[in-house]
């Protein structure tokens, strides 16, 4: 019997740098790492990565994982369509420069103060276990690096040397956390990249290496709209917030009702722990896989898969997101398919070697 005779509902639904990504319930994805030496070494430091998160009070604003092991990592199937790709179906560009020449729509603006503020608390969840991101995995605050392209990134100049060479990224911490996140609610509020709607260059294949010479320079696309999104975005750019934590407290106030954000340190505290179990990266290749965070809302029904097999699902407790119940049905129901032999199948080949054909966005409601 092969592996889709004996799991039919398993789909092919991801390729990432290094894994391929299975769908084994509507709700529900596995992570399963190539067979590479490399792509095998790299899965593993992410492993090492949701070991300590799961050590940790949890964080509603990244995607739960239920369960992992060396072959695989369960996580919460985020369904629909990247957040690159909506906002690229909201404008329109030039074919020859590639320019943004027109913003049909920008998304609702509660919905974009919601994303914004996602962001921040997962990011902040991670700089409270002394971990940043490095827009391909978690690494630990104070990690020199070079992985963060521009506009998401900046190189430092000669004025900048406690931060690191001249040249380079510089240390991970608060200050390329921040950038990053700049430039990614940027993009959310202006329906495209920084310096995406002009024309540096007469080559467009120079357009990035202006970029990157203008953010080095710390000259920065003119922010003109909402105020209170535009003075976020400038901090953020300008190394203003101390931590990201900090941060967060501001994005807090964007939404509705919490203007008077975390009055004492016991309300924080207190918050913590209401946070549920998650796992995974945030904001990996820039936001094109956007593991970790969440870019839309979905009033989809639950389903059963595998022949019922998820009980939280026939029981009616699918929806209770925050629930312990339902957190500890799916575990068991992804433990149980370790147990079956998933993982082992699944990294005995890549996909098209096992018969599969990949099914993107499989549930996409756009």
């Amino acid at each position: 019997m092969n592996i889709q005779q004996q799991f039919p509902d398993v789909h092919w639904v991801w390729k990432g740098g290094i894994s391929f990504v299975y769908e084994v319930h509507p709700r529900i994805v596995v992570k399963v790492p190539k067979s590479g030496d490399f792509e095998r070494e790299q899965f593993q430091k992410e492993l090492k990565i949701y070991e300590i998160f799961s050590q940790h009070p949890p964080c509603p604003s990244i995607v739960q994982c239920f369960f992992y092991a060396d072959n695989g990592i369960f996580l919460e199937y985020m369904r629909d369509v990247t957040l690159c790709s909506r906002i690229q179906n909201n404008h329109t560009r030039d074919q020859q420069s590639s320019v943004v020449t027109k913003v049909e729509k920008l998304e609702p603006l509660p919905l974009r103060k919601e994303w914004m503020n996602d962001l921040a608390q997962a990011v902040a969840f991670l700089e409270s276990l002394n971990l940043a991101h490095d827009f391909d995995c978690t690494a630990e605050i104070g990690t020199d690096f070079e992985a963060c392209i521009a506009p998401y990134g900046r190189i430092l100049n000669s004025n900048e040397q406690d931060q690191g060479r001249c040249g380079s990224s510089g240390f991970l911490g608060p200050r390329t956390e921040q950038f990053a996140l700049g430039s990614l609610y940027y993009l959310i509020n202006y329906g495209f990249e920084v310096y995406g709607d002009r024309c540096l260059t007469k080559d467009p294949k120079e357009h990035g290496r202006k970029v990157v010479e203008l953010l080095q320079n710390m000259e920065f696309a003119k922010l003109d709209g909402d105020p209170l999104i535009d003075d976020i975005i400038s901090k953020c750019w300008h190394n203003n917030y101390a931590t990201i934590a900090e941060l967060a407290a501001d994005t807090e106030t964007l939404l509705p009702g919490r203007n008077n954000w975390r009055e004492t340190e016991a309300e924080a505290e207190a918050e913590k722990m209401q946070w549920r179990t998650v796992i995974g990266r945030v904001i990996r290749g820039l936001w094109k896989s956007f593991v970790l965070c969440r870019t839309s809302q979905e009033a989809t029904k639950p389903e059963v898969a595998n022949g019922g097999e998820l009980d939280g699902y026939s029981r009616g407790i699918g929806r209770q997101n925050n629930s312990v119940v339902d957190f500890s049905s799916k575990r068991t129901f992804c433990q149980n398919l370790e147990k079956r032999g998933l993982l082992h199948m699944l990294s005995l080949g890549e996909p098209e070697q096992l018969g599969f054909t990949i099914e993107w966005y499989r549930h996409s409601t756009s």
